[in-house]
């Protein structure tokens, strides 16, 4: 079963849509996402990564607030985007949490006018979040939760210099970093940001 300290709504979404219990990653990760402390999470495909992204963003954010956004999620492209935005719209199903997802291949004025008129969560690409900012159209002064999913994708799609950039334009905030690996350059991507995260590691 999921811990019953989650938020009563998300738990009652996870029921409906079949999640009936944490996996050992999930169990692992979430007290510690919950306690506000930064993490490294590393586990292979399918390890439930994504859908515990979904469930720290929302315990964290509980309901709408305002229109700036207060949590940033960076995925390695639109598939990813799309997918993550669905899954998070399903698991906050019973709140009036908002979520945008931004990428590439969308229009960028489009994509820009969908924050603007308020969202509690952008999703997107580091290419098209910073470009989205470097406009003036994306407020990160209330940003609470920063995560970086498929941190090994930032590095394949040398996006480093993008992911620097948008950290250091934060707030204090929780950081949140998962891959498929730890490596001496996912390790070097995030050092400017994350002094001292607990790691959890799947993979050994």
């Amino acid at each position: 079963m999921f811990n019953k300290k989650l938020n009563k709504k998300l738990l009652s979404a996870l029921v409906d849509y079949g999640y009936e219990s944490e996996n050992e990653f999930q169990s692992k990760c979430l007290p510690k996402i919950n306690g506000g402390q930064d993490l490294i999470g590393v586990g292979p495909t399918l390890s439930g990564k994504t859908t515990l992204i979904s469930i720290a963003t929302i315990q964290k954010l509980e309901k709408a607030f305002e229109d700036a956004p207060r949590a940033l999620i960076l995925v390695a492209n639109k598939e990813k985007a799309i997918a993550f935005k669905d899954q998070f719209d399903l698991l906050a199903k019973n709140t009036d949490l908002r979520s945008v997802c931004v990428f590439e291949e969308g229009k960028i004025n489009e994509q820009s006018g969908e924050i603007y008129f308020g969202t509690d969560l952008v999703i997107g690409t580091a290419q098209r979040i910073l470009e989205i900012y470097f406009e003036r159209n994306l407020n990160l002064n209330k940003i609470k939760l920063f995560v970086i999913d498929d941190a090994q994708m930032m590095i394949k799609n040398s996006w480093q210099g993008q992911v620097d950039r948008l950290a250091l334009s934060l707030p204090k905030c929780q950081h949140l970093v998962f891959s498929n690996e730890l490596n001496s350059k996912i390790e070097k991507l995030i050092s400017k940001f994350i002094l001292n995260p607990v790691i959890f590691n799947d993979i050994l």
